[in-house]
């Protein structure tokens, strides 16, 4: 229900005419407004917890990281300012009572109502969970019932209040629906949001949270000690809340995982939020959402095209041999795990097909270096991404228009996000630490520059993307960004006359890059000049590294097609070349004797594999259509 404006209320927030008031909560006032367009939206005006220059900052990447969530049962994140000083937040207006005004006005929901309403918001939970946020404060006064279903709000706001106000004065969430580890002072990931579904469930068919209301104190002590009350639930979605309400986070299913349970029948990953969604939808509305989101995840996909090029087997694998006197790391930052050491196999063991595709991966449990990650860029799909769980070895989604990969160790997880290419301000880098379970984005550098070619080191630590300035024609590097990954610092070194070609590590610990001219220079991380060498041939993606030849770099042979060379990165001289099998190629080291490459199979197909330095195929690391083995982008990384 809308009601008046108050004569303190703004006749405009930035543009937006306002019409009444939707809501006032702790966080801030929610208006009706109206864009120029005659569109009508809703304007939260934040307020207590952004009055400083720093909180604003996280406020502003908070929202731009939940600006990427899909519209699958959500209201979705428009835009975002700031109106006389006071921030604000723009979504998309749904027209429908909010699940606790319902409960308050008729009673708690009963049969196919109430699943409809279990399913809705677990698929809205998992469109916000594969956009890499965490909602925080999910509640029926979050959760709007419009004529199609249900749809989830406010996502995004909580952490950036959230990390404002750890001060220990009060909780950011509403009591009766936060889990036990936010009461511990421990972050708050998805199996927090999976605790606060279960509680919203119960109090949807019985009235009341499972834990009760009333006194603070009390309350916690009873959800950190009770067992929860699930009268009104039975069958399926009675086990599913107990499952989700278990006091252990790492026990709770994600949000995917009790999607498929409620849905009863398997589907297709890239499927499962628009079969969620379907399924949410009142009789009759069924098919029409259904036809909507079809192209709703596809309107931005042609964002990356036409600066990005597809690189079939990329070696993110850069550690061959740790370094003997590792850098001190302040304790105060957590030391993300060292990355295996020692030779691959030299046979397979097993075999894993990845799903969605004619691939399968030849592995074995002593192989050091192992796929952590893919991206399928094949035409005309979602271009998705998913990353290996190094406990369980299987795929989990990451998402769409995403590049993750995973350092050396399996300590981090980044990704340039396919956005980045259609903004206009600055970019970000999208990180997950897996030590700490910290997940965000970071600033890396202003437009119109733009980042490619990310590189871990071989330690697992730092992260070095190319700068290339796309307002030159034709574009050309301009410098490196480096990404301090525990310290979540960046910083941006500008390098004078660079060509097209990226920057990569070297491995003394500087970067190494090809000139327009043909030379190839090391740089320290500073950008001071170190060595330049000269008619050395074009320089390889993961081709320098310390091997059996000494610490070298790789080219193309100079005027001897089909030939790997390999140089000194020191002196420059040469140490060896590899001629490689008909229609090889060289994509990486794997050892310190054997890289990784490409080469022809029978028929249409073409296979991974692990080539010796006298051009030895020795074992085939993974096989399928060459279609998609040239379209789906295998990360080789160390375990």
């Amino acid at each position: 229900m809308t009601g008046s404006p108050r004569a303190d209320d703004p006749a405009l927030v930035d543009g937006y005419r306002v019409l009444g008031r939707l809501g006032e909560g702790g966080q801030g006032v929610v208006y009706l407004a109206e864009e120029a367009g005659g569109r009508r939206v809703a304007v939260k005006l934040l307020g207590a917890g952004l009055d400083d220059p720093e909180a604003r900052a996280r406020f502003r990447q908070e929202i731009g990281f939940a600006r990427r969530v899909k519209a699958f049962c959500t209201a979705q994140v428009l835009a975002t300012g700031e109106s006389g000083g006071t921030p604000y937040v723009v979504s998309e207006y749904v027209d429908g009572p909010s699940l606790a005004q319902v409960i308050q006005d008729r009673g708690p929901l009963r049969g196919a109502e109430l699943r409809r309403l279990a399913i809705g918001t677990l698929t809205a939970l998992a469109a916000i969970h594969r956009a890499g946020v965490v909602h925080r404060d999910f509640k029926p006064g979050n959760v709007l019932l419009s004529r199609d279903g249900p749809r989830v709000i406010d996502f995004g706001i909580s952490r950036a209040l959230e990390e404002s106000e750890l001060t220990g004065e009060f909780l950011v969430g509403t009591p009766p629906y936060m889990a036990p580890e936010q009461f511990a002072g421990r972050p708050a990931g998805p199996p927090a949001d999976l605790f606060a579904w279960a509680a919203t469930l119960v109090c949807a068919a019985t009235g009341r949270p499972p834990f009760g209301t009333g006194e603070v104190p009390a309350l916690i002590n009873r959800i950190l000690r009770d067992e929860p009350r699930l009268d009104g639930l039975d069958g399926e979605l009675r086990a599913l809340a107990a499952r989700c309400l278990d006091k252990n986070p790492e026990a709770r299913p994600a949000a995917t995982e009790a999607l498929l349970t409620l849905l009863g029948h398997p589907v297709p990953e890239r499927r499962l939020l628009a079969e969620g969604q379907r399924s949410a939808a009142p009789p009759g509305e069924a098919e029409r959402t259904g036809a909507e989101t079809s192209g709703r995840g596809r309107r931005w996909l042609v964002a990356g095209g036409a600066v990005a090029t597809a690189v079939a087997v990329t070696a993110g694998v850069l550690l061959l041999r740790p370094h003997s006197t590792p850098s001190p790391t302040p304790s105060a930052v957590p030391v993300a795990p060292a990355p295996r050491t020692g030779p691959m196999a030299l046979t397979s063991t097993s075999e894993l097909k990845i799903p969605g595709t004619g691939i399968t991966l030849h592995e074995n449990p002593d192989d050091p270096v192992w796929v952590s990650s893919y991206h399928d860029r094949r035409p005309g799909g979602e271009h998705a991404s998913w990353v290996r769980d190094p406990a369980t070895g299987a795929f989990a989604f990451f998402g769409d228009m995403q590049e993750p990969i995973v350092s050396p160790g399996g300590g981090y997880v980044a990704s340039l996000p396919g956005v980045r290419l259609s903004r206009t301000d600055f970019e970000t880098v999208v990180l997950r630490d897996r030590v700490t379970g910290w997940s965000g984005e970071i600033r890396t550098v202003d437009k119109p520059a733009t980042l490619l070619f990310p590189a871990w080191s071989e330690d697992g630590g730092r992260l070095v993307a190319t700068a290339v300035d796309t307002s030159e024609k034709p574009v050309v590097s301009v410098g490196f960004v480096v990404l301090d990954a525990a310290r979540r610092s960046v910083t941006f070194t500008r390098v004078q006359g660079g060509g097209d070609e990226p920057f990569g590590w070297s491995p003394d610990g500087g970067v190494l890059q090809a000139t327009a001219g043909g030379a190839l220079r090391v740089h320290d991380l500073s950008g001071r000049l170190l060595r330049t060498f000269t008619e050395a041939g074009r320089p390889l993606r993961g081709g320098a590294a310390r091997t059996t030849l000494g610490a070298v770099f790789a080219t193309t042979c100079p005027k001897r097609t089909g030939r790997v060379c390999y140089w000194d990165v020191r002196t420059g001289v040469a140490r060896g070349e590899t001629r490689l099998p008909r229609g090889g190629t060289f994509s990486g080291w794997l050892d310190e004797g054997h890289f990784l490459g490409t080469v022809p199979g029978e028929g249409r197909s073409r296979a991974v594999v692990m080539m010796d330095l006298k051009g030895k195929v020795v074992r085939t690391l993974a096989e399928g259509p060459a279609d998609e083995i040239e379209n789906v982008v295998l990360w080789y990384t160390r375990r």
